[in-house]
């Protein structure tokens, strides 16, 4: 049985530029009525005590219980995400991140990738398909903020991935299966939201997991 996660707040990443979506806040996003931020609220509340929202626009977002928290590091894209939410975060064991632009997050993988950790707990655990990875669908534990602010100090390529070799890291695999693929799709141009959703029963993806975060 699984439990409703207590040491592990989940959070939410929408601070992008949304700059191929014509600079309209993905978040707001609609299918069947509701907005990519409530569809992943709505799913994260069911798995773990407490959400949080890492925003630069703070005041598009409904006033809700969710706390909202700005990137503390500017224009250094999901890696300042993580870096405010670890930052805000420190009275919990570890965060499970994900981005706002994932319209299909599968509540079953989520729940794999928090037992898998909390069995075999790591720095960092990201779920894996061959060879590509989702950074934004991993855990993260708080105690690595101390290496992850050295990093940022002393880089000038923000790819999270390039984090991963500085603390202890682990994958999680996942079968190369069309539900796991589509549950890693994230859109970022109107063309690909109008495909996703419309095609969300016979989905046939060519791009999927991140391979430049």
């Amino acid at each position: 049985m699984f439990l409703k996660q207590n040491s592990i707040t989940s959070v939410i990443l929408a601070g992008g530029n949304n700059s191929r979506y014509n600079g309209t806040p993905k978040a707001l996003l609609e299918i069947n009525g509701k907005t990519l931020y409530q569809i992943t609220k709505e799913k994260l509340e069911k798995i773990f005590e407490s959400v949080i929202l890492i925003t630069n626009n703070p005041e598009i977002f409904p006033d809700d219980n969710c706390l909202k928290f700005s990137d503390i590091i500017k224009n250094i894209g999901p890696l300042g995400g993580i870096h405010s939410a670890l930052t805000n975060t420190q009275n919990k064991e570890a965060i499970f991140v994900t981005a706002v632009d994932m319209p299909f997050l599968n509540e079953e993988i989520i729940k794999k990738i928090v037992t898998q950790y909390l069995e075999n707990k790591s720095d960092i655990l990201i779920p894996r398909i061959k060879n590509n990875i989702e950074p934004l669908n991993a855990i993260y534990k708080t105690s690595i903020l101390s290496e992850l602010n050295d990093f940022i100090k002393n880089t000038k390529h923000y790819a999270t991935r390039d984090f991963f070799s500085k603390v202890n890291a682990k994958y999680l695999d996942f079968e190369d299966s069309a539900d796991n693929l589509k549950a890693f799709v994230n859109v970022n141009t109107p063309e690909e939201f109008a495909y996703f959703t419309q095609n969300k029963n016979k989905i046939v993806l060519q791009r999927t997991l991140r391979k430049n975060h």
